[in-house]
């Protein structure tokens, strides 16, 4: 036999190899032994998943799946192991989350936990950057997880015990509700002022019984005094690393798509990490109601963008919010009798007075450029002023697939609940509202306008599309997490984290596991106009997938918390898998 002829076989092998593992008939990566839940109605569950490249290519029994595997694809045995599709959140403040990662003391009750939080900023930071933030004592007058039975102790950070490992950082931080700061010997001297004693116009420094300053500080002036010398961003570099430690914790929970409503360079870092290969989260932005017209002379509208980050979508504020009584109500707080809240910027004129036909125009005209409206509307007034206008909008530039996305609805009267079906709404709402604010609500509006709050199954029976997200990292008087289980705790318990009261908090708008799932998923897709790629494990979608440790059918509710994700999968890339 010829040399070439011996050799023949072994070449033909390898050309087979080599076709085999470019074929399109071949998976890449299978999942299977798993309970998949597709949120997909033409096979809600299945076995095992074949995903080719970035795109789901078959989804079926193990059987079935086990003949697209080649010697070239990843298998992974999940052992029963529990697959829906990667959790997509409809509401997120991702450069403020950044920064809340970074560094934050919102429920820090003790000095040693204080102290511990600042050495761990400090380590992680260049010479002469400051530390900023904090929102100490949100948790005081209410603890995590209380139904609103009384608090803790109140907690102001000694400035002292940080002053030797802080030498090299100016500190300038605050109480959640601005009523105090705290600042350290350098940011003093940052602003010009003599550490001992730092006196200036209208500030008043606290001192303690030997006259030496604390480094606390009150008064109307303070932030706008040290606003002078605080600096406006972090370094582009800070912001990047933020940004990657942000990305980190979102993957660590199985998100793998956020709306975002950050700042322009935030996006400029999306598009460096996207370009980089980097970026591990899909990203929805949104830019500000009044920035349309610029948006629109760029030619972005509805499904600008790519499948990384995608455009097309503005974000108004109507209200205010209930962290701090500003959310409108047709009738006065319970527990503020001469307010009713406040509207925001865009809903008064130049000289502050009342105008919500300025608030329309920028509606009216967006919409008519091809671009996705959410308006922010919270108290029941607020959301009844904006159905009012989105009836008005559907008139004056007539019917179509808008997806017009009421963001939050906390508080709505039932009438108005009934509107949103009617309406086509997207109810773009954040279940952990619910379970945290439930700690001061009844004491702020009372039992029969908190009927109408954080109304999910009402809202379902309307027929508005319901989407769930979890506005991370939450607001000035509130902290929320990214986990997805807590927003699904909330949804189907209406409890607080501890469980409380028992039953649930109006038990009668609870929403079953599936809805919650479904909300989390594909609702929000559609929200994004993205349904047609994403929010179910179909064939052609793309594959961005979570599996977690334990099914969401079996696990009983109060353990949700604690469920844990094995793999985020995103792009058909695992870009988490749990250490263990």
């Amino acid at each position: 036999m010829s040399p070439i002829k011996a050799f023949l076989p072994f070449l033909l092998l390898i050309l087979f190899a080599g076709c085999e593992s470019e074929s399109p008939d071949f998976a890449d990566l299978v999942l299977t032994n798993a309970t998949v839940w597709t949120v997909d109605d033409d096979m809600p569950e299945a076995e095992a998943v074949a995903i080719r490249s970035n795109e789901i290519m078959a989804v079926g029994s193990a059987d079935e799946i086990s003949e697209l595997v080649t010697h070239n694809t990843e298998v992974i045995d999940l052992d029963g192991a529990f697959v829906l599709p990667g959790f997509n959140d409809n509401h997120v403040h991702f450069a403020n989350a950044a920064r809340f990662l970074e560094f934050n003391i919102m429920r820090t009750s003790t000095q040693d936990e204080f102290v511990e939080r600042i050495e761990n900023v400090v380590s992680r930071l260049n010479e002469g950057e400051w530390i900023l933030g904090g929102f100490w004592g949100a948790y005081d007058d209410w603890e995590f997880g209380s139904p609103g039975t009384g608090g803790g102790e109140r907690f102001t950070p000694e400035m002292s015990l940080v002053e030797e490992i802080t030498e090299n950082h100016p500190i300038f931080i605050q109480r959640f509700d601005r009523s105090e700061y705290a600042v350290n010997r350098r940011a003093l001297t940052e602003a010009g002022l003599d550490p001992d004693n730092p006196e200036a116009a209208g500030i008043e420094f606290e001192r303690d019984e030997d006259g030496n300053p604390t480094g606390t500080v009150k008064g109307d002036q303070v932030a706008e005094f040290f606003g002078e010398f605080t600096p406006d961003d972090f370094s582009f570099e800070r912001r990047v690393q933020q940004t990657v430690n942000a990305l980190a914790e979102i993957r660590k929970y199985g998100v793998t798509n956020v709306s975002d409503m950050s700042d322009d360079t935030q996006v400029e870092i999306y598009e460096m990490l996207r370009d980089e290969g980097e970026l591990t989260s899909r990203i929805h932005y949104r830019y500000h109601l009044e920035r349309w017209e610029e948006l629109a002379e760029s030619g972005i509208e509805i499904g600008s963008g790519d499948e990384w980050i995608r455009l097309g979508s503005l974000k108004g504020h109507i209200d205010g919010i209930m962290g701090n009584s500003t959310a409108r109500f047709f009738e006065p707080y319970d527990h503020m009798p001469d307010e009713r809240g406040s509207w925001r910027r865009l809903m008064v004129d130049e000289a502050g007075e009342y105008d919500p036909e300025r608030f329309y125009s920028y509606m009216q005209q967006a919409d008519e450029a091809g671009l996705q409206l959410t308006i922010h509307a919270i108290g029941d007034e607020a959301n009844h002023l904006l159905l009012n206008m989105l009836e008005r909008l559907i008139e004056d530039n007539g019917e179509k697939d808008r997806r017009f996305r009421l963001v939050h609805a906390q508080v709505m009267q039932d009438e108005d609940i009934e509107r949103l079906g009617e309406l086509d709404v997207i109810a773009e709402v954040q279940p952990i509202h619910a379970s945290d604010d439930m700690r001061w609500m009844e004491e702020r509006i009372g039992s029969e306008r908190s009927e109408g709050a954080y109304a999910f199954n009402s809202i379902l029976e309307s027929g508005a599309v319901l989407s769930f997200g979890t506005d991370w990292p939450g607001t000035a008087a509130a902290e929320y997490h990214i986990s997805p289980m807590y927003g699904l705790y909330a949804a189907i318990t209406r409890k607080t984290m501890t469980g409380e009261p028992e039953g649930g908090w109006f038990p009668e708008e609870r929403i079953s596991m599936e809805e919650a799932i479904r909300a989390y998923t594909l609702n929000t897709a559609y929200a994004n106009f993205e349904d047609d790629i994403k929010g179910s494990i179909t064939p052609g979608k793309l594959a961005d997938i979570t599996v977690l440790d334990q099914n969401l059918f079996e696990v009983e509710p109060m353990n949700l918390p604690d469920v844990e994700v094995l793999y985020t999968i995103v792009d058909g890339d695992i870009v988490y898998q749990r250490s263990n």
